[in-house]
């Protein structure tokens, strides 16, 4: 017998969109709340940035005008997603304001959760060697470095993830999102 399963479908169920510097741990974040979004049985889909930017044939680089490229990109699928009634939990890094702004304009029920942390701990947690080699003058285009991170100006929720576990950042943004964002936009 073939066993059926409801997931409930929402009209549009908004997206939540996890910033901040690289190393930050946005990926782990997000990874961590569609896991707990799934085993309760509500359709999402993880957009991390990196893997979004493999996707795409042309390589975005790093520059400002890529980087305002790929915001868009990822804007464009979280709404597509989104209208199909599943939940876009965005994982990017999101430096500019006016670009958070549009997707605030842009996406109904966007919430807005920035990861706060330290360049110093980012630097000291970065497995990927962003910063090692624009710190040594060898790359340029990183967020931090030369590229300025503008302070989130509207976020919906702020965590400080020098500070806190993913257990226990996912534990106080699950609470947010049950106060603010699932019962604002009719979920179970």
């Amino acid at each position: 017998m073939l066993k059926t399963f409801t997931t409930p479908v929402i009209r549009n169920p908004g997206s939540i969109w996890i910033m901040g510097l690289s190393a930050a741990g946005k990926s782990t974040l997000a990874r961590l709340l569609t896991e707990k979004l799934r085993s309760i049985g509500h359709a999402c889909a993880l957009l991390d940035g990196e893997e979004v930017r493999a996707l795409f044939d042309d390589h975005l680089g790093h520059d400002l005008e890529a980087r305002r490229k790929q915001t868009h990109r990822i804007l464009r699928l979280a709404r597509w997603i989104s209208d199909q009634g599943i939940l876009p939990v965005v994982a990017i890094i999101h430096p500019f304001e006016d670009d958070r702004l549009e997707c605030r304009k842009t996406l109904p029920n966007y919430f807005e959760v920035y990861l706060r942390c330290d360049l110093a701990e980012c630097i000291r947690r970065d497995t990927k060697n962003v910063y090692g080699p624009a710190l040594a003058g060898q790359a340029k285009n990183v967020v931090g470095i030369d590229i300025p991170y503008g302070t989130p100006e509207r976020s919906d929720v702020v965590l400080d993830s020098g500070e806190m576990s993913p257990e226990e950042l996912l534990g106080a943004l699950w609470q947010k999102l049950q106060r603010d964002f699932f019962r604002a936009n009719d979920w179970d």
